[in-house]
């Protein structure tokens, strides 16, 4: 086999190494990336309720005097500062970007790919 791989150019020896994808195969990572983005876009323009977080706020600060107690309420507000308001919305957004990447690494995968 090694004999065979020797006599051969560079073209040749990746057309025997790798297979030759089917059209299905290569257009389902832009279907799926498609469908990702379009999930997220929906998530985003939908803004369900059942994703909303409650404002850690709203609980006011605790009565214990325990040290404890009020380190875990200081940790909660500064946190509250930069957590989501909506967790649904992150969702959309992560969607979107993940799709997005999908779509671009397919597009840049065909662009410097063999050609079929």
């Amino acid at each position: 086999m090694l004999n065979k791989l020797r006599n051969r150019k560079m073209d040749e020896i990746k057309e025997a190494a790798l297979p030759v994808p089917s059209k299905r195969a290569r257009l389902s990572p832009l279907v799926y990336g498609a469908g990702m983005i379009a999930a997220g876009l929906l998530l985003k323009k939908v803004n369900p309720r059942f994703g909303t977080v409650p404002n850690p706020l709203q609980f006011g600060a605790s009565e214990g005097t325990s040290r404890r107690l009020k380190s875990a309420a200081f940790a909660r507000d500064r946190a509250a500062s930069f957590a989501p308001s909506n967790i649904t919305d992150k969702l959309g957004s992560s969607l979107m970007l993940g799709g997005i990447a999908m779509v671009t690494a397919r597009v840049l995968d065909e662009a410097v790919g063999r050609k079929l």
